[in-house]
Formats: C-alpha cells, structure tokens, sequence
C-alpha cells in the first residue's frame, strides 16, 4: 500500500497540487557528465526506506535497486525525471544510468547519471523542477561541484519553482 502511495506522490500531476515530497538536489558535473544526487525528506525518506531496503540492512542491494527502479523511478520519465536538459534551445530527452541508492542517517537517496557527451561543444542549459509541483525541488551553489562554468538561477512559473543551470 505504502508503494502506491509514493508512485502517487511522485507521479500524480495536478495544477493545484503543493509539494508532498521535498528533495535536496546535489549535482557532480562536466562537460561530459552530470551525476544527479536526491536527498528525500523524513517523511518520503521513511515510506522509502521501508518499501524498498526489504532486509533492513541500510544498503541497497542490487535486487532493491531494481525494483525502486521499475516501481518509481522508470515511472519518472514522463517528468523527465525532474530534470530538463536542452541543448541548443531543444529539450533532450534524459537517458539516466547508473541508479545508486543510499541511505544517510533517516534520509533516502537516489544517484543516477547522465551522459552529456553527445552534446560537448553545445549551449547546454539543465532545469530541476516538478511541473506536477508535487516535489518540491531545492539547489544551492554549495550543492554543485564543476570543472564547467554556469550560472544558477531561480525558476518561477506561476505555480510551481525550480532552478536553471546553464553553462557559460
């Protein structure tokens, strides 16, 4: 039961929703690659952990990886996976890899990579942010660690907040 409810937390879209999940964003980024790292608050955190580290042992095997994988996270795609990446002005759709799940203290947390490669040498701009406004998204300058230069601005469209990236 509680699985359904975090697919519907994550996955429902409403233009009068407010967020019900809040997700600290950490970022590991080059010109080639981007690591994107989720810290889950308590409350998603717990229904999380309890869904999906079955043995209770705070480390994820790769069979409860797997199945956070197919059960929440592949469902993602169609907010693309929060994280909107255009190059050259064109919105690209993410191929994430790499999934890691972690826990940290009470916390749940999601790793995934994706591969900028195809896109070196391109005006690239990445965007953090639910338009379902059921996640609540944050990310602070001290969250990003870059060998590129960017800059980070506050997104504010009208119901729901995010934040853009964009590399100089």
């Amino acid at each position: 039961m509680s699985k359904i409810c975090v697919c519907l937390l994550l996955c429902a879209c409403s233009v009068f929703a407010h967020p019900h999940t809040f997700i600290t964003v950490s970022l590991d980024l080059n010109e080639t690659d981007m690591n994107v790292r989720w810290l889950f608050d308590e409350m998603t955190s717990q229904s999380l952990l309890e869904d999906f580290d079955a043995d209770r042992n705070g480390i994820f095997s790769p069979k409860e990886t797997e199945t956070f994988q197919k059960e929440v996270f592949n469902d993602l795609k169609q907010f693309s996976f929060f994280t909107h990446l255009k190059v050259s002005g064109k919105s690209i759709p993410l191929k994430p890899t790499h999934l890691f799940l972690w826990r940290e203290n009470n916390a749940f947390g999601v790793e995934f990579h994706v591969d900028l490669k195809p896109y070196v040498h391109q005006k690239k701009a990445i965007g953090f942010w639910d338009e379902s406004f059921l996640c609540a998204l944050s990310l602070e300058k001290e969250q990003i660690r870059s060998s590129v230069k960017y800059t980070l601005k506050e997104v504010d469209n009208a119901y729901y907040y995010g934040y853009l990236l964009e590399f100089l």
